[in-house]
Parts: C-alpha cells; sequence; structure tokens
C-alpha cells in the first residue's frame, strides 16, 4: 500500500461518487461476444541502447547488482529498473497464501526465494513469510510476538563477508532484524522506542518505511509515516545517530466529498470476507478512507540514498508555516537531501542539507538516475519533476492528469516511464527540459464481453526487452475505469506497443516485479476491484490476496531476447571512449554477465519443452561461450561479433 500515493485514493474516491450518480447503479449488458485477443509469440524488439548509460561508481560487494527486486522499487535508488529481460510470453502459474493482503513486494534473494510482509489478513498473524519462488510453497514465517508485532517490507543486501550470500533485513516499531535466507536470526535489536498507548493509537508514528543501505556509515536507514528517522548498524543493529526529525506538519488529504457511507457498505463487507478488520476495528476500505480525509503523515512512501555520495532524498511534507498557515497542518509537498554527518561528540546526526517545496504535494517515492545526478518526482498536480542533486529544478513536464505512482527510470537513453490511472507514458530527459514521446498502448482486454475500457494498473518496470505493466479491464463510467479484470503486459520500450499479454488474478497496489529467470510476480492487494466486485459482483472473481506469479513460457524467446539485448549492449559499448567512459563500459559489462547468465540457465529449459532442439542449444552454448571470455574493455568489438551470431539463429 505504501507505494500508491494519495492520488490513488483519490482516483478510488472520484470512481465510487461518480457511481453514486449513475442511476442507482444500473447494470448494462451490451451483448458484446467474448472473443479475446490472441496474443502470438511476439517480434524481435528493435530497441537499442545508445551512447553511455548513466552509471554510479559505488561498488556491490554489499548493494546488489538490479537483476531483480532487492528493495520494494529495485534497489536503494529506486529505479524500478532490471539489468535481464522479463519472460516475453508468461502465462498464470500459481496464487500463493491467499488470506494475506499485501501491498508491498514480493522481494527476491540472489537464490530466487521470496520475501513479502503481509498487512491485513485472517488467522495466522506473521511478520515476514517466504516461498520458493517456483513452487509458491511456504518456507518459513516470522511470526507476530511481543518483541516485533508488524513489519515494513523486507530489504535485502548482499553479506560482504561471505561472498554469495545475503541478508534479509526487516523493522518494527521497536525491533529491527536481520535473517538469513534459510530463515535463521542473524542478529535482532530494539529499535530504542518504547510502546507507548499514545504511540500505538497513532499509525503514523508506529508505522516504519522499509530500510535503505547508507554506504558512508555503513548503516541501515528508515523512517516512520510521522517522519522520525533512524540509523541502525548494518552489521549489528545498534542505533548508531541520535533519532531525527523531517521537519514537515502532517499532510491535509484529500479534497472534497466524503464517500457516502451507502457505498462502504457495500464494498466494507467484501474486504472483511476475504481479509478480517484492521487491529482498530475497521474495515481496510473505510481504514483507506479514514486515511485520506483524516490526518495525513509526513513522509507517504519510501525514499532514495544515493551509493556513491550516500546523500538521503526523501519526498514528504513542507513545514507548518510554508503555506502561509499555522494550523499544524501542511498544504505544501517538499523534497529534502540529507546527510549523516558527525555530530561533534563522536556519534552521529541526521542533518537536512537542501530542500525543495512545491504546491500539491507528492506521495511517489523520489527516484535517482544511476549516476546521482538527476532525481525525478511527481506532485498531486499532473507534472514529472527533474531535480538535479542540490534539489534545484530543471524542468517539468504536465502529463495532464495525477501520477498515481513513483517515475521509473532507466539507466539508458534517458527514458523515463511515468504512471498515470490512465496511461504509462514515456518521457525523455533531454537536459534542460523533457519530452513525451509515446503512450502504451494497453489492448490486452480487446475482445473481452464486459470490458468497455482499459488502463494502467501499476508501476512500471523497465527490462532489457520493454516494459512490464499491469492493465485493469472493466466498466467506465464518467471517464473512470471500474475494475473487473487485471492482466500483466511487455511494453516494446521502442514504440510503445503492446507486445504481450496474460490475464492474471488480482488487483495490486505494489509493483510490477520481475526475477531474475524473467518471471513476473504480483503482490495482490485489491481495492480497486473490490470496489468492481461490490457493483458488478456477477462480472467478477471474488477478492483474494497473496502472491501470483506469472511463468515464463517459450523458453526459447526468453533466451532469444537475453542474447539479442546482450549484444546491442556490447556492440553499443564497443564504440565508447574508454578514458571518458569507463564507469558505463564496465556497468555494460556487468549486465551483459547478467544476460548471458540469463540465456544460459534458460537453455535447457527451452531444449526440455521442446522449443529448441539440442543442436541449436549447443550451438548457442558454444557462441556464450566464446562471447563470456571477451567481455573486457579490450574486446567488447569480439564478444558483440559471437553474440551477434547467436542472435541471427533466431532470425
Amino acid at each position: 500500500m505504501s507505494v500508491l500515493k494519495r492520488n490513488t485514493w483519490k482516483v478510488i474516491s472520484l470512481l465510487l461518487i461518480a457511481i453514486v450518480g449513475f442511476a442507482v447503479f444500473k447494470i448494462f449488458f451490451d451483448q458484446k461476444p467474448h472473443n479475446p485477443k490472441v496474443f502470438g509469440p511476439p517480434e524481435k524488439t528493435q530497441w537499442k541502447p545508445v551512447g553511455a548509460r548513466a552509471a554510479g561508481l559505488h561498488s556491490y560487494d554489499v548493494i546488489p547488482e538490479p537483476d531483480t527486486f532487492s528493495a520494494i522499487h529495485v534497489n536503494v535508488v529506486n529505479s524500478d529498473s532490471v539489468w535481464g529481460v522479463a519472460a516475453p510470453m508468461f502465462e498464470l502459474d500459481w496464487v500463493a497464501e491467499p488470506a494475506y493482503f499485501v501491498g508491498n513486494g514480493p522481494l527476491l534473494d540472489n537464490k530466487g526465494n521470496l520475501y513479502f510482509s503481509p498487512q491485513f489478513y485472517h488467522g495466522e498473524r506473521v511478520v515476514l513469510v517466504s516461498l520458493d519462488g517456483q513452487t509458491g510453497e511456504r518456507r518459513w514465517v516470522i511470526p507476530a510476538d511481543d518483541d516485533i508485532q508488524a513489519s515494513s517490507p523486507a530489504f535485502i543486501l548482499n553479506d560482504p563477508d561471505n561472498p554469495g550470500s545475503q541478508i534479509i533485513y526487516i523493522v518494527g516499531y521497536n525491533r529491527v532484524m536481520a535473517l538469513r535466507p534459510d530463515g535463521s536470526t542473524l542478529w535482532s535489536q530494539a529499535t530504542g522506542l518504547s510502546p507507548l498507548g499514545s504511540d500505538l493509537s497513532d499509525k503514523a508514528k508506529i508505522k516504519f518505511h522499509s530500510l535503505n543501505y547508507h554506504p558512508a556509515t555503513d548503516s541501515l536507514v528508515s523512517i516512520t509515516k510521522a517522519g522520525a528517522l533512524f540509523a541502525f548498524s548494518r552489521k549489528t543493529g545498534e542505533l548508531i545517530a541520535a533519532i531525527g526529525q523531517i521537519p514537515g506538519a502532517p499532510a491535509i488529504s484529500g479534497k472534497g466529498t466524503k464517500i457516502p457511507t451507502f457505498i462502504l457498505n457495500k464494498v466494507d463487507p467484501l474486504m472483511d470476507k476475504a481479509f478480517g478488520k484492521t487491529d482498530e476495528g475497521l474495515s481496510l476500505f473505510s481504514s483507506a478512507v479514514n486515511y485520506i480525509y483524516g490526518g495525513g503523515g509526513v513522509v507517504t512512501n519510501f525514499f532514495s540514498i544515493d551509493p556513491d555520495t550516500s546523500r538521503i532524498y526523501m519526498a514528504a511534507t513542507a513545514a507548518d508555516a510554508d503555506d502561509g498557515t499555522e494550523d499544524g497542518r501542511s498544504e505544501l509537498g517538499a523534497i529534502y537531501a540529507l546527510d549523516l554527518i558527525d555530530d561533534g561528540n563522536g556519534g552521529l546526526e541526521f542533518q537536512v542539507l537542501n530542500r525543495k517545496t512545491f504546491q500539491g504535494g507528492t506521495g511517489s517515492t523520489p527516484a535517482l538516475s544511476a549516476d546521482g545526478h538527476r532525481l525525478y518526482v511527481s506532485d498531486n498536480e499532473g507534472h514529472v519533476i527533474a531535480l538535479d542533486s542540490e534539489l534545484a529544478e530543471v524542468w517539468r513536464v504536465d502529463v495532464g492528469e495525477p501520477l498515481v505512482g513513483s517515475i521509473t527510470v532507466a539507466a539508458d537513453n534517458n527514458e523515463l516511464y511515468a504512471v498515470t490511472a490512465k496511461d504509462v507514458i514515456q518521457i525523455i530527459d533531454k537536459g534542460d527540459h523533457g519530452t513525451r514521446t509515446w503512450t502504451a498502448e494497453l489492448t490486452g482486454f480487446d475482445g473481452y464481453a464486459n470490458v468497455d475500457e482499459q488502463s494502467n494498473a501499476l508501476t512500471a518496470t523497465v527490462t532489457a526487452n520493454g516494459v512490464v505493466i499491469m492493465i485493469g479491464g472493466g466498466k467506465s463510467l464518467l471517464g473512470r475505469t471500474l475494475m473487473l479484470h487485471m492482466g500483466m503486459g511487455l511494453l516494446d520500450r521502442e514504440t510503445g506497443k503492446l507486445r504481450y499479454f496474460a490475464e492474471g488474478r488480482e488487483d495490486s497496489l505494489a509493483m510490477s516485479v520481475v526475477a531474475a529467470d524473467g518471471s513476473i510476480y504480483v503482490a495482490h492487494s485489491p481495492l480497486r476491484r473490490a470496489a468492481g466486485k461490490a457493483m458488478y459482483p456477477e462480472l467478477t472473481a471474488d477478492l483474494t490476496g497473496g502472491i501470483a506469479r506469472f511463468k515464463p513460457i517459450r523458453l526459447d524467446l526468453l533466451v532469444r531476447d537475453a542474447i539479442c539485448a546482450a549484444q546491442a549492449r556490447a556492440a553499443n559499448a564497443s564504440t565508447l571512449d574508454e578514458t571518458t567512459e569507463r564507469a558505463a563500459i564496465n556497468t555494460d559489462i556487468r549486465q551483459i554477465k547478467v544476460l548471458l547468465k540469463q540465456a544460459s540457465s534458460a537453455i535447457p529449459k527451452a531444449v526440455n519443452d521442446g522449443d529448441m532442439t539440442t543442436e541449436d542449444a549447443t550451438a548457442l552454448g558454444d557462441l556464450l561461450k566464446q562471447s563470456a571470455v571477451n567481455l573486457t574493455p579490450a574486446k567488447l568489438d569480439d564478444a558483440a561479433t559471437k553474440m551477434a551470431a547467436a542472435c541471427e539463429m533466431f532470425d
């Protein structure tokens, strides 16, 4: 839930209010035939990287390579961009743990295991669940107890003392923990907060956002929704800095008419049946509405840390007086740049280095370019805003409607992806201005009898062979989509055309999670489809929670896309000046290795599925081995030639 900005709640609100005025919710049946569009094997994409990529200078000893989601927006800079390819063809495989409402995640470790923290649920109360990424079977759980009653979404780092191993971190109101992938506890420390009754009644004070990594101090940083800042030692979990505070005031959230009680009375029972009530005795849907129209938080989303400079960037509210009225609330948004510095007494403290306020506010996670030179954020008025590292505004682009998620930042070709309640929009950062290029083709539900309208439904994830998105389909009411169906799609980065699409099971407020093997995972958190179910109960399935996996099919095409993406990258990198673009070239080589590993792992599966001959597999394997030995700056031309021969085998 934390990754969905407040404007999405407004969209839900406006949607239901529109329904009230729609002739007492009369149901139309236009007698359309049900003849779904068939998506065949997608052709090769023509997209290629051009010029030097944005690249950082940090090592990957602690911070994982972005071959999958190790943080809720992939990595420490919140790029929503992975190095591998998504499966060009995929299908719904399984749904696991359906009793849990999951608003974030899941994350994956380097062995393909899944981790998620449920927020609402029937029955068993747990803090963290780990699943087998291939089967969906439960591996282990961390139960809720007196030490930790709930936690933030997980955060995963490499273990530098044990190369190849990783550590999973979680933080709750009174405890921070480090866990091995087998579920054993590495360390567990108190946060330093006392469970006072007054605090426990204020969810903004006890709700932590996920952890992030601060390289300069080797620490884990987190913040509460109320703006309290914490820094814990990565090695021991001890609090290493005085608890800081973002100087924002609680947001004035939600403007306009509240949702009528009789609408809540239709949706709440569905949510109660599926997930139970909150600890305060509210339905999940009513709880969300209360958050919109009641007191808002100071920080409503995750934050970024530049791994090169260790500078921390947070989107929050402005100070109380900044809006001209001292009333304990803020009507303005703000971006803060902070750092952990020496406090002069041998300790550390948080210091605000820069801040920028703006109208409209934001609930989006600020996303950094890979080199840390640009910061991107969306406001509640429909703007994508680019800032430099000192928070000076460089440009803004008006997309015409409020954005509902964080900006996706690709390392190549200065590409950005913005999402609204309707569209996925590509924007190119031209340096001193941004240019809107294409709006995505959202046609996954063409031919569905009960789908009149299709729209974007989730933050976009950039991969080496496209952009992974969720499409919602349903009834059109006064310009809004009442979601009845959802599915996952893969867009072409060059054109915005839909390369492939498969229907899924449930709505999500989380992210389009892509695994290292090309699988796609969806965390089920149905609020929008709950409204659809309430209004059109016979036209859509019952609500369900849990995690869904879309498994790759036609593994030969995954091999093709991975090899061809690697070849295009190697060919481009070979044209760069090693003296001036060393960071870009070295990062390209890292990504090429990820792509070749992905292809090599998929080849035996393609043969086993009957989608590739043994002879072709052998020939491809030989070419990939020859490519791998030439992955040095001086021999990239040779590597690209071998990869080109492998890519051409799929013509």
